[in-house]
């Protein structure tokens, strides 16, 4: 904390030629100023303890036979974009179940099966293809899966 040589008043570093208290010129001491804007600050590293680095293997599998439960976007850490695919996934999964439910001669384990194997077949197709084009995904802290 920086005061006034004359009347002892608290100041700041924008008082450093005159006091507005007493007057003083000079009130500050060997004041030197060593804040510089263009000094540069050496980065800081630190370890996350708790960090755990994905496995692309992983997710391409998970990617290939789980993605109906969204279980790629829960691996990387994409939990709201994970619920919102579970929830579009079961609002389809259900619209499909009463669409072929109530059609004429339908059998119910029918009406079960079917809309789940299109499902499990069109995110089986998209897993192949993730695989093909070999885009390497992000986890949530933005760090490419390796």
């Amino acid at each position: 904390m920086l005061k006034c040589k004359n009347c002892g008043a608290r100041l700041t570093k924008f008082n450093k030629e005159i006091c507005p208290y007493c007057g003083c010129k000079k009130p500050i001491e060997n004041y030197v100023e060593d804040s510089c804007v263009t000094q540069s600050i050496d980065q800081v590293y630190f370890e996350d303890k708790n960090f755990k680095q994905h496995s692309l293997n992983i997710y391409y599998v998970l990617s290939m036979f789980l993605s109906i439960f969204s279980a790629d976007l829960f691996y990387i850490g994409r939990i709201k974009l994970g619920l919102i695919r579970l929830g579009i996934n079961i609002a389809f999964y259900l619209a499909l179940f009463l669409t072929i439910y109530f059609s004429d001669n339908a059998l119910l384990i029918l009406s079960v099966l079917l809309p789940f194997g299109i499902l499990y077949f069109v995110y089986l197709v998209f897993g192949i293809v993730k695989l093909a084009i070999k885009k390497n995904p992000f986890d949530e802290k933005g760090v490419t899966l390796k």
